[in-house]
């Protein structure tokens, strides 16, 4: 008797987080400004309850490469059971994450993959998230449905973070498709300054009133671009833009954006935890690449998506993130 409460007793210490056998760190660029962090921490929360691991998310509060490489330093010396990082920036994380495999730490990428060729990309054990590339690529399908039987005579690729590997990845996938038929294509700079993103696409729009379109390669531009548009009497201007995001599928379902995609971010905090525990505790390794999108958004699949989101965020912050007014 005493050995099975003992037993129930061990039981429920690992399914409260007591029982970590691993730790695992995440060092991540999706920080607590950006609403895909909720995707990442909720799907880590939900497996903590299953496996016996401890997860620690970190990233900074606003995009750095440097203070990514300042987290992970500092993860590393740590000595986790293994880490999983976004490859922001390929060069930047290349000899800290080496030193780090070096060391018997596994890492696993997610959600951005160092883009390299195998011979020299960093030795982590696999990829999991969406395909930067064939984002665009999907992307660039989608906008040319949009405008059947016709097709745009210019769009614009805004980038917040011009040099950001896998927002460059996403804008080339575009520009492969749409160059080839003749139409022309910009590379605008963002950043993440409101007031920098309504004077820039206030002069682009001047400078271009040919423009057509614009894809959104990160969110959190869309709601300044569109007001834009508006103020300058240019709603005719399709707008695309990137993620699940509450504000991006309330932008399609008021039809102020026509269409965004998901690489399931659920999957990018999950599978790494699972593959890194697989990893430990049976020495069983995970395939090369684990892709988990793109997915497009749409009109037509707007309203499943609505729910699929409200069900990680709640409806309170759902309609909180979601809000454009």
């Amino acid at each position: 008797m005493r050995k099975l409460v003992f037993m129930l007793l061990v039981g429920v210490l690992i399914v409260m987080g007591f029982g970590a056998k691993y730790t695992f760190y995440f060092i991540s660029h999706i920080g607590p400004t950006d609403p895909n962090m909720k995707w990442l921490t909720k799907s880590i929360e939900d497996i903590e309850k299953i496996l016996p691991v401890e997860v620690r998310y970190f990233a900074p509060r606003t995009f750095s490469i440097k203070a990514q490489v300042d987290l992970l330093k500092t993860a590393i010396a740590a000595n986790p059971d293994g880490l999983i990082v976004p490859i922001t920036d390929p060069y930047a994380l290349d000899e800290p994450l080496r030193e780090a495999i070096a060391k018997g730490i596994p890492v696993i990428a997610s959600n951005i993959p160092d883009p390299r060729p195998d011979d020299e990309r960093i030795p982590y054990l696999t990829y999991v998230g969406g395909d930067e590339y064939l984002t665009g690529v999907e992307m660039a399908k989608e906008l040319l449905r949009t405008f059947k039987p016709a097709k745009p005579r210019r769009v614009a690729i805004g980038l917040a973070h011009v040099g950001h590997v896998g927002a460059e990845m996403r804008a080339q996938g575009m520009i492969d498709i749409l160059q080839p038929l003749g139409i022309k294509v910009d590379k605008i700079a963002l950043t993440d300054d409101p007031a920098k993103i309504t004077q820039t696409w206030q002069a682009y729009l001047t400078r271009h009133p040919d423009t057509d379109a614009i894809w959104l390669v990160t969110l959190l531009a869309t709601p300044y671009i569109v007001r834009v548009n508006e103020q300058m009497g240019r709603n005719d201007i399709k707008v695309f833009t990137v993620d699940e995001s509450p504000l991006a599928i309330e932008g399609i379902r008021l039809g102020k954006v026509v269409a965004t995609h998901s690489q399931q971010f659920y999957l990018q905090g999950w599978l790494p935890v699972m593959w890194l525990y697989i990893y430990n505790e049976y020495g069983y390794t995970p395939p090369p690449k684990i892709l988990t999108g793109p997915v497009i958004i749409n009109k037509n699949n707007a309203d499943e998506w609505r729910e699929k989101v409200i069900k990680v965020f709640g409806e309170d912050l759902y309609n909180e993130l979601g809000s454009w007014e």
